[in-house]
């Protein structure tokens, strides 16, 4: 498979034990694999180490040593931690933490390992518990509290912490702090408006809710579902620019035979080598698991009351904001959709009991946002697509990717697939990082199908003028040396 040429400066990779001095691991480096999430507090890496030097015995390695790291690329440098000279690895310095050893191989005369990196987050979390209560306030300021107070991380690694309308108290009971914001976050409501319109199974959730935690490159994000996938909605764009390092890639552009590159210009660094779009649509699982339409029935243990709400994805209650297409959406609405598939039973949810009141404190959320929260998780996933680029370490999970996909009827090879084509939320990446041999493999997901005509925040075209795609490409190679989009 043809890649682009990526070039490599390995300025520093550099492991050291507890205790021990400093080894550099350059020239035994086979590759690095650095890995991101959306679904995981923490990010991780592999590291392939081939020499004759008997790291495992003489360092040794045992698990909690210190990893720093600076790889220059075409597309920016990926760094982790600083290092010193005549000192090592500077702790807190964003340094990294071995946390297994594996494949071990050890012929006659050289040795191969793997190295499993992660955050020191991950060792802090395992070690440390909520314990408190923690009184009426926004969710965001209790994510804000558990990760600077309770596991006292530095405020300069918390990237964005998107701010949340309802009030909420709870206890801790002593889980685990990324535990306790992975259960905060169905609770979260995001948005300006916020509130139930109607009574009864009538009533509507105003607002969103859902929001999803997570740790990239900049830092750890508790980001809302509908921020993230708002950025290319018409009307948002002067607001878009605003956000520091929300980021919108491409077009990227698989060119095939034949093939869509002849309409869609594009450089070699913004060309997908291979992709496979999940084109499966499975309406069996969307109604086991109540994605289109659900009926939530809640029990108030304190006063005994039982109530019962609809939820509809299509319609007057169905998504604000979309990654795909408005006609696609209304394209796929049927009877079928509009009935209830999923019946939940809850206990509400009220918080923690008030202190020296006959009453009780109330969550803030309406029951009709957790019976809305139930389908946005589910509607994310709606569509997946993989894609292999030319390594691209700017990417980060959260941030937005528009792709063109060939049709592909032989007949039509110059025509976009208007379905699989657009804008995708970044929800896994893995920058395989190898002289000669580095690339960025991608998983994709958008909430809807169809092809939202909106130009990227951040984009290299597509141009079909060819004096305004010369003048474009000439502005690129003068910013590549610092952006790569």
């Amino acid at each position: 498979m043809a890649l682009a040429s990526q070039a490599l400066k390995y300025n520093y990779v550099i492991i050291q034990p507890i205790g021990g001095n400093a080894v550099d691991l350059t020239g035994h480096l086979q590759y690095i694999e650095y890995f991101e999430n959306i679904m995981s507090p923490t990010i991780s890496m592999n590291m392939k180490i081939s020499s004759s030097f008997n790291f495992v015995s003489r360092l040794p390695i045992r698990g909690g040593e210190m990893i720093a790291m600076e790889v220059e690329t075409l597309s920016g440098t990926l760094k982790f931690g600083t290092v010193e000279k005549n000192q090592g690895i500077v702790p807190g310095s964003g340094e990294l933490y071995v946390y297994k050893l594996e494949n071990l191989d050890q012929p006659s005369m050289a040795q191969s390992f793997t190295l499993k990196i992660t955050s020191p987050e991950f060792f802090t979390n395992e070690t440390s518990r909520c314990m408190k209560k923690y009184k009426p306030a926004t969710i965001d300021s209790h994510v804000r509290d558990i990760l600077t107070n309770t596991m006292q991380i530095d405020p300069d690694k918390i990237d964005k912490i998107d701010k949340t309308t309802n009030s909420y108290s709870f206890i801790g009971n002593t889980k685990k702090p990324f535990h306790t914001i992975s259960w905060l976050c169905p609770k979260a409501i995001s948005g300006s408006k916020q509130g139930v319109s109607g009574e009864g199974q009538q009533a509507k959730a105003v607002g969103t809710a859902g929001y999803l935690f997570f740790e990239n490159q900049r830092g750890f994000n508790f980001r809302s579902i509908e921020n993230l996938v708002s950025r290319t909605r018409k009307g948002n764009e002067s607001a878009d620019a605003k956000i520091k390092g929300d980021e919108i890639h491409g077009p990227y552009v698989h060119q095939g035979k034949g093939s869509v590159g002849n309409l869609y210009k594009t450089e070699e660094n913004f060309k997908i080598n291979y992709f496979h779009v999940n084109r499966g649509t499975d309406i069996r699982k969307a109604l086991t698991v109540g994605q289109y339409a659900n009926k939530t029935v809640f029990f108030d243990s304190l006063s005994h009351v039982v109530s019962v709400y609809d939820y509809k994805l299509l319609g007057d209650d169905g998504l604000e904001n979309q990654l795909g297409s408005d006609d696609e959406k209304e394209a796929s609405s049927n009877e079928l959709k509009m009935l209830n598939s999923r019946l939940f039973v809850r206990v509400s949810d009220h918080g923690t009991l008030g202190i020296g009141t006959d009453g009780f404190q109330t969550s803030g959320i309406d029951q009709a946002y957790q019976a809305k929260s139930a389908s946005r998780y589910n509607q994310l996933f709606s569509q997946s697509v993989d894609i292999q680029i030319p390594l691209n370490t700017r990417i980060k999970v959260g941030d937005l990717i528009n792709c063109i996909f060939p049709e592909m009827d032989q007949g039509r090879s110059s025509e976009l697939d208007q379905s699989a084509s657009g804008n995708y939320l970044v929800t896994r990446l893995n920058h395989h990082i190898q002289p000669n041999a580095s690339f960025s493999s991608l998983n994709l997901v958008r909430d809807s199908y169809g092809y939202a005509k909106i130009t990227p925040t951040y984009s290299q075209g597509p141009q079909t003028d060819e004096k305004a795609y010369e003048s474009n490409r000439k502005k690129q190679r003068r910013l590549r040396a610092n952006q790569f989009y």
